[in-house]
């Protein structure tokens, strides 16, 4: 089972949008981050396909986030909540087609690369 360990922490403002990755999956490999940062600096891989799931996946993931804020803040058990809340970003991200791996992926490249960010929100409805 994939586990995130906190909520979503790396935020971004896209125009109005904002973008949140989900923290990194428990990973015991220090040269699989060095191997991300690495491909962090070619030019992105992404197809329009996988950006409209990131754009999906990001409308869903706010829609978890919203509805568990409160929730999160009242509960007697936090971690508890936290982990239903993260499981729900998961399933999440999961439902609109892309891993959580993928998901972070894109959402880390686009705070890198103004092209990629230009990219997925051609991909946005205005709200």
């Amino acid at each position: 089972m994939q586990f995130i360990k906190s909520r979503a922490a790396i935020a971004f403002v896209l125009g109005a949008t904002t973008l949140f990755a989900l923290p990194a999956l428990a990973a015991d490999n220090p040269s699989a981050a060095a191997s991300a940062s690495t491909k962090a600096k070619s030019p992105d891989p992404f197809t329009d396909k996988q950006l409209k799931q990131f754009v999906k996946a990001q409308a869903n993931v706010q829609a978890v986030i919203k509805k568990w804020d409160d929730k999160v803040a009242k509960a007697d058990d936090k971690k508890a909540a936290q982990k239903k809340e993260n499981k729900a970003m998961v399933k999440a991200v999961k439902d609109s087609g892309l891993t959580p791996k993928q998901y972070n992926r894109i959402a880390q490249q686009a705070q890198k690369d103004p092209e990629l960010t230009k990219r997925i929100q051609s991909f946005m409805t205005p709200q």
